[in-house]
């Protein structure tokens, strides 16, 4: 296949996506979706607002609680992260998108010594939601957060964490 044949269905395709309906199941541009996360093994609170700026990219606000117990240590972590989104339909009934943005974490350490701090962190994830009805869906996601510092006997790279989600995302 020559490169002019591949450029143009590069072009093609990267349009489609790019010009797919934005939701699967509501016609709304925002989107509240409450729910539990587990983060490092740890259950905790998480909720996250996307509002779409165009048919397939927006801006997510997320916010994320978990207490953990690491080893022998007891650390909990708040993220508040502002992201951009890319967000595909590639089936009726499900979503996926791409996400990623800055933000900051506050990091608490409360065992074996008493440590705390606020750091700028970055994060980057990947999610499904799927649309049981036009106005309730449920998503699945993981998120990668990377705290730029460290806290007191603790690297930066110790405080990463990867997080799993799951919420009900209802269109307002």
């Amino acid at each position: 296949m020559n490169k002019k044949i591949l450029g143009t269905l590069i072009g093609i395709l990267g349009a489609w996506l790019f010009l797919v309906p934005y939701t699967a199941g509501a016609q709304e541009r925002t989107l509240l979706t409450p729910g539990l996360e587990i983060s490092n093994g740890a259950a905790g609170l998480a909720g996250q607002g996307k509002i779409f700026l165009v048919p397939n990219l927006g801006f997510e606000l997320d916010v994320g609680w978990t207490p953990q117990v690491c080893g022998n240590c007891t650390l909990s972590q708040t993220t508040v992260t502002a992201n951009l989104f890319y967000w595909i339909n590639p089936v009726r009934y499900a979503s996926l998108y791409l996400a990623a943005g800055p933000g900051f974490g506050y990091f608490n350490l409360s065992r074996p010594v008493s440590a705390s701090s606020l750091l700028p962190v970055f994060d980057v994830g990947v999610g499904v939601v799927f649309w049981p009805s036009r106005r309730l869906g449920i998503e699945l996601e993981n998120r990668w957060f990377f705290p730029d510092g460290g806290l007191s006997g603790n690297t930066g790279g110790s405080l990463t964490t990867d997080r799993w989600f799951i919420g009900l995302s209802v269109p307002i």
